[in-house]
């Protein structure tokens, strides 16, 4: 019996090893924001990049031209995908081109897998559709808008807002009068702001302290394509930012 034992614990874990990539929950899937890395056929895609975010039975992000968002179901390696909805912004190219074969390729998502860092959308035979890394907001960025009041608006003609996010954890940058640091962690909550305290005029004092204020409400972001947006706790938008050159 010993030998056969053997053998039905052997085949036991080399089952087990072979699942090692293999989703066992849809817990891994949240909450972490993803960037497309293949699966659109589309020259110059890079330029429309689509993303996908898992959250609370929600899957959004952009399609590369639209916002869109649908239910999803997981269990175990299977992945069932609502109805894909989204905004109705008319795009070039090739960013309509991206659109189209990515929500064709969602169409076809049926299983998922995790691959390393990387996220695999497979359809029921299990061939790759869509793979995604994570977003990451490493850089030095520009601001293109942030929100004053109840608005969201660009910055003051003339004045440049920057943010420079490191692996370590810290951020700095220049806030239109004052240089700023800060800490980020997790989905980009940021804590700990600071700034010099250098006296300007009356509208960029104003901006700055509106845009600190932006800051602090950042509770998760987004990266698609060149673009880096700032959330806040019940998703709108807090700073949004170009990569800078």
């Amino acid at each position: 019996m010993r030998p056969l034992f053997a053998c039905a614990l052997l085949l036991l874990l080399l089952t087990a090893c072979g699942n090692d990539d293999r989703a066992a929950s849809g817990a891994t899937l949240e909450g972490t924001p993803w960037v497309l890395v293949s699966g659109v056929d589309v020259p110059g895609w890079e330029a429309a990049t689509p993303s996908a975010t898992f959250k609370a039975g929600t899957l959004s992000g952009s399609s590369g031209c639209n916002r869109y968002s649908t239910s999803y179901a997981a269990e175990g390696d299977t992945l069932r995908l609502g109805t894909v909805a989204g905004t109705r912004m008319a795009c070039g190219s090739p960013a309509a081109e991206v659109e189209a074969a990515f929500t064709a390729a969602l169409a076809r998502v049926a299983r998922w897998r995790t691959d390393g860092e990387q996220l695999v959308l497979a359809d029921a035979d299990d061939a790759e559709q869509l793979r995604f890394a994570p977003a990451s907001p490493l850089g030095a960025w520009t601001v293109t808008s942030f929100l004053q009041r109840d608005a969201v608006t660009g910055p003051l003609e003339g004045t440049e807002l920057t943010a420079t996010f490191e692996a370590d954890g810290t951020l700095s940058g220049h806030a239109g009068c004052n240089r700023y640091s800060a800490k980020w962690s997790g989905d980009l909550e940021i804590t700990g702001i600071f700034h010099t305290e250098m006296a300007c005029a009356k509208p960029l004092m104003e901006q700055e302290q509106r845009y600190l204020a932006a800051l602090a409400k950042a509770a998760g972001f987004s990266v698609e394509g060149s673009t880096l947006t700032l959330l806040t706790a019940t998703g709108t938008i807090a700073v949004t930012y170009a990569r800078a050159p």
